[in-house]
């Protein structure tokens, strides 16, 4: 058997760890089935040692390298009921990297009950910051309205100048605080707005003014000029925004989401926007995707629609999505705790 001899690096160390020897049984083998950038992280995963990638560009390439692989690292729009059906059939399968920030297929698709999950949210983390604050910019400053009195090529001063209002000493409360929670907050502070925190526990962090439990939204909403809503889909966070919550902000509030779309309740936004409750809002996630073409969210005047694609357009997004499963794969190599885990109970059904 060919023997390889490598330097297993710790960057967490001081010091390299001694040379050692790995035979090729050894290597943890990744499958990677991803809908592009296979080769950043062929590339990345190369560079780690003890680790053998394997492209698998269709399902049949899947099931033939799950019959020996360690690992998988999946795109979660690619984890369909094949998907799910070759890794329950993986003999080794221990563990599966989502390259998205979301594992939502998960909810229909448990994994194996021995199999660790970890995800990339925090790569994806700036481009969808990127995005939130742009719609909700873009509400602020009515470009929405501009847009269609530019079509109309009607000069609009008188009709929006009383629409008109700044990001800068507005309060915009986020609805979730994790990574991109906290690149939302970095950027809006860029525009001197005061952010309002509120995760499940309280913690500190520079870019926030304020934090507030989940307990408190109660208190939270009538101060809020905006929300941006970053919540993952959980039983506990499913329809969170619903016809009661909204209407404890003040009138003419802002909404975006960014995070998923069953967490605000369609029909009671749309009520609130139609009868001019709130100002407006920017959807980037819906209950059901894609959007339905009967939808009454398509024709609401003040609502910007997005079809899902926040995260999307960084020429950096590759490069950080392979450095994140790279880690992953050196952590899992040397024995020690993935950098990015899911809880996979917690998703509920």
């Amino acid at each position: 058997m060919r023997r390889l001899r490598q330097i297993i690096p710790d960057a967490s160390a001081d010091e390299a760890e001694p040379e050692r020897i790995i035979d090729e049984e050894s290597l943890m083998r990744i499958a990677l089935h991803v809908p592009y950038g296979a080769e950043a992280f062929v590339d990345a995963l190369r560079a780690v040692p003890g680790v053998a990638p394997v492209v698998a560009g269709d399902k049949d390439a899947l099931r033939a390298a799950l019959a020996s692989a360690d690992a998988l690292a999946v795109m979660a729009s690619l984890y369909d009921q094949a998907t799910a059906d070759a890794v329950a059939a993986a003999p080794k399968l221990g563990w599966i990297h989502f390259v998205s920030s979301g594992v939502d297929p998960l909810l229909r698709f448990a994994p194996p009950a021995n199999v660790v999950v970890t995800n990339s949210a925090a790569a994806w983390a700036p481009t969808v910051a990127e995005h939130a604050v742009t719609l909700l910019a873009a509400l602020v400053r009515q470009i929405p309205g501009a847009f269609a009195a530019q079509r109309e090529r009607r000069w609009a001063n008188a009709e929006l100048r009383p629409r008109m209002c700044s990001l800068e000493a507005s309060t915009v409360a986020l609805l979730g605080f994790g990574a991109i929670g906290q690149q939302i907050a970095r950027r809006l502070k860029a525009f001197d707005a005061h952010v309002i925190a509120v995760a499940r526990t309280r913690r500190n962090h520079p870019d926030a003014d304020e934090f507030a439990t989940v307990d408190e939204i109660a208190q939270v909403l009538p101060r809020a000029d905006a929300v941006i809503a970053v919540l993952p889909s959980t039983p506990e966070t499913r329809g969170f925004l619903d016809a009661a919550r909204l209407a404890l902000l003040p009138p003419g509030a802002l909404l975006v989401n960014v995070g998923r779309g069953d967490t605000v309740d369609q029909a009671a936004l749309a009520a609130a926007l139609l009868d001019g409750r709130l100002g407006g809002a920017g959807l980037d996630v819906f209950e059901r995707e894609p959007l339905p073409a009967d939808s009454p969210l398509w024709t609401i005047d003040n609502l910007i629609v997005t079809p899902h694609l926040a995260g999307i357009g960084s020429r950096a997004l590759t490069g950080r999505l392979a450095a994140v499963c790279a880690d992953n794969a050196r952590r899992a190599v040397k024995g020690r705790p993935f950098a990015t885990p899911v809880d996979v109970s917690a998703l509920g059904a």
